[in-house]
């Protein structure tokens, strides 16, 4: 999309440098010859852009008094002598990330864990659902399900693991190749031998069957042999563990289903299994329903209370029989029931729900007599971590709804052995806290520049005269609702500015966001009108990206806004046009109706306009470009795909000297690589070039200059990339622009995410990240040729 002051058009060679072209004749599907025709060298000079000023941008963006719209949860506690590790999700910045907490002293005092091999904007999973450990050896797992054969890419990785608890390291793919497509982990424990984790896995008919795994050291996985754990006949999916040293207990779904458990057990760490004589009837299998105490092992039934308002106790010694052997009374009546179990040298204890919104934990020596241990008071959220130390202090973790229902506050709280539970000072806690914010485009016209995107849960707009000092433009009330908000892209146009987005009307369901202005100051919000509308049953659409006509007159004078939606019979592009930014239709008609296409940008041509997007699955793309003349009607061209690659997808588009600017990702010989495609002709032929990379590369923006392309993104792997910033006067040959100023390079994550130019003035933003730091950033500069 254009995200520049309208300049005058140059038609003809007037952008063009001297180039060694290479021109290739290959024959075209259907018969013919399709000219393809690579630049390969510059001959001469080219646009280059000064070093400028860069630095931290989070003063410049400001986001309301009082706000944060945190999303963090707690999801797993576990102790080791005088070490508490408290673990689960940080979604609250672009940028999610896997959370540890650390405790060195029993629950005294808390401190930010560190994670290293993964981070940036392919962070990978970073959700963690289970944490054991203990002598030296930490494991953590989120959710592994998904991984092609093989273990997948190194993307795909959910499990990390730690030699002391605060130090935490991804684990790589080739660690994990014993996980196969389709086979998730519910449960892990620390054995005597290593690390046991359980779950389950696709059978040959589609229904699930009981999975095991034991490691060493959590980095290399074995496999146990399907037949170990029992038939389909026999077992399910495997749902709960805990190890006794190498004596190793698990609960697992019935072939019936039901709220009875098989229990299997093994002496040998996990290797070999036996399945129990008898199922533990009234106990369904799930994590935090088993505990093993100094003589044995305790079940418990989660989320049930019987009419009594007692939940059950059963008791072995082995786990091969069973026994009620007591039972946590006392509870009402519409309790929930026990959320888990968690056990140490001094003893068990139970989280369960005391009334609405409000916990109590209960605590026994041996699981045969209980008694409530501390009152948690209330907490309108969820408890689901718990852990109880030798030292008989209490744990307790999980979140908090926020008031305006947009986020998650974490909840962490300690009880020392007969004390009153305290809430954990998180706030003291360096690194922990983060704020939504986020600047996703950018655009400049009139001489102002406009930047739009989150903060604190809402929409935001801010504007610059010059790129240093921004407004927050508003009104605050068209930018905020009960639900999150956030804003993806904006663009000016003859009848003013346009920023287009999402709004959640519900929890479930998203809609367009479009908000108007004539001054980029003061804006105003479009109401859903029938052309932006959601379709009944379909939960989100929004559009993702917008751009304005400059022809004053004529049937495709105007806006086209493109996005994304999700409904019954899956994922559709949608496109919609608008004359006067008043009314919006939406495309009735699209190219074979846009079954397996994603539009990922548009942008206004002389001919009317082009949307460009990918068609297919990731490493097995096609690049897709279509043409309209009205806004409306839209014409699918060939699919391009570079000849030396293997798959192809198109990001971003420009329209710069009258020609169409396409920016996307290639892959050559299994690597990925940024490409260009650049049409003269409205799309009926193309010339491709490659962006300079030593490393891998990402373009996240273009804008037109009056002399060429800039292009912003990062270079280097994910989780140390550099900002980085390209320019070409042509689209075909490009250099690469090394940034080294403050927040733009250096430890962590760096990359520019929007980029505006108006005059010969350029201005980016984007964000600087390591695990326990988040910033935005800001880069001022300007042109020269």
């Amino acid at each position: 999309m254009r995200r520049s002051t309208p300049v005058r058009r140059r038609r003809g060679g007037r952008l063009l440098a001297p180039l060694l072209v290479v021109v290739v004749l290959v024959a075209a599907a259907g018969g013919g010859l399709v000219v393809w025709r690579w630049a390969t060298s510059p001959m001469g000079g080219g646009l280059l852009l000064a070093d400028g000023d860069g630095g931290p941008g989070d003063d410049a963006f400001a986001v309301p008094a009082g706000g944060t719209g945190a999303s963090q949860v707690l999801n797993a506690v576990t102790s080791v002598g005088d070490i508490i590790v408290a673990a689960g999700s940080d979604t609250t910045s672009p940028v999610p990330r896997p959370l540890f907490l650390m405790s060195r002293d029993g629950g005294k005092s808390w401190q930010l864990g560190n994670v290293t091999g993964q981070g940036g904007k392919e962070a990978g999973p970073t959700t963690v659902g289970s944490v054991a450990g203990g002598e030296g050896l930490w494991l953590a797992v989120g959710d592994t399900q998904g991984y092609p054969a093989g273990g997948g890419d190194a993307t795909g990785r959910g499990v990390w693991t730690s030699t002391d608890g605060y130090s935490w390291e991804a684990v790589e793919a080739a660690g994990l190749a014993e996980f196969r497509g389709g086979d998730r982990i519910a449960d892990i424990a620390r054995t005597g031998s290593g690390f046991v984790a359980v779950g389950s896995a696709v059978l040959d008919d589609g229904t699930a069957g009981p999975a095991a795994w034991l490691s060493a050291d959590g980095r290399a996985w074995d496999r146990v042999p399907g037949g170990e754990l029992g038939g389909p006949k026999d077992v399910r999916g495997v749902k709960a563990v805990v190890a006794r040293g190498d004596d190793v207990v698990a609960l697992a779904d019935a072939p019936s289903g039901g709220t009875s458990s098989v229990v299997l057990r093994s002496a040998d760490g996990g290797r070999t299994w036996q399945r129990a004589g008898s199922a533990l009837s009234g106990v369904t299998p799930r994590p935090g329903a088993l505990a093993a105490v100094g003589d044995g092992f305790v079940a418990v039934p989660t989320r049930h209370v019987d009419d009594d308002g007692d939940v059950r106790v059963h008791c072995s010694a082995d786990g091969a029989s069973w026994e009620r052997c007591g039972s946590i009374g006392g509870l009402p009546r519409d309790s929930t029931g026990v959320t888990g179990l968690a056990a140490s040298a001094a003893g068990v204890a139970a989280v369960a729900q005391a009334g609405w919104d409000r916990y109590a934990v209960y605590t026994s020596k041996d699981g045969r007599s209980w008694a409530k241990g501390t009152d948690l008071g209330e907490v309108p959220g969820t408890l689901r971590a718990l852990s109880i130390s030798d030292a008989g202090t209490l744990v307790v973790g999980g979140d908090r709804r926020t008031p305006a229902d947009v986020g998650n506050q974490l909840v962490l709280m300690t009880a020392a052995k007969g004390q009153a539970a305290q809430p954990v000072a998180l706030g003291d806690i360096a690194g922990l806290t983060r704020v939504a914010r986020e600047t996703s485009g950018m655009a400049a016209a009139k001489g102002v520049f406009v930047t739009v995107g989150a903060a604190a849960g809402d929409a935001a707009i801010w504007t610059s005269g010059d790129g240093r000092a921004w407004t927050r433009a508003g009104p605050p009330e068209i930018l905020g609702g009960a639900q999150r908000q956030a804003l993806s892209d904006v663009a000016y146009g003859r009848k003013g500015w346009i920023a287009v987005g999402r709004a959640m009307s519900d929890a479930s369901s998203t809609e367009p966001l479009v908000v108007t202005s004539a001054d980029g100051g003061s804006w105003r919000r479009v109401p859903m009108t029938e052309g932006l509308t959601p379709a009944q049953g379909h939960y989100f659409t929004a559009p993702h990206a917008v751009a304005a006509s400059s022809a004053t007159s004529g049937k495709g004078a105007g806006y086209v806004l493109a996005g994304e939606d999700r409904g019954p019979a899956g994922v559709t592009p949608v496109l919609w046009f608008s004359s006067d930014l008043r009314g919006y239709t939406r495309s009735a008609k699209l190219p074979a109706g846009g079954a397996g296409v994603r539009i990922h940008d548009v942008a206004a041509t002389a001919e009317g306009y082009v949307a460009v997007g990918g068609a297919g699955v990731a490493r097995h793309e096609s690049g897709v470009v279509w043409v309209s003349s009205d806004g409306l009607n839209w014409t699918a061209l060939k699919r391009l795909t570079p000849p030396e690659a293997s798959s192809a997808g198109l990001r971003h588009v420009v329209v710069a000297g009258g020609r169409i600017v396409a920016v996307g990702e290639a892959r050559v010989n299994g690597s990925p690589r940024v490409f260009a495609a650049v049409s003269a002709d409205n799309g009926s032929s193309w010339e491709y070039g490659w962006l300079p990379a030593d490393q891998a590369a990402a373009v996240t923006d273009l804008a037109e200059t009056d002399g060429g392309i800039v292009a912003v993104g990062s270079h280097g792997p994910s989780a140390e990339s550099d900002s980085a910033a390209w320019t070409s006067q042509n689209g075909l040959t490009w250099q690469r622009q090394t940034l080294t100023q403050e927040g733009l390079g250096g430890s962590g994550a760096q990359w520019l995410t929007a980029v505006a130019v108006s005059g010969g003035d350029v201005v980016a933003v984007g964000r600087s990240t390591t695990y326990s730091a988040d910033h935005l950033s800001l880069w001022r500069t300007n042109v020269h040729q």
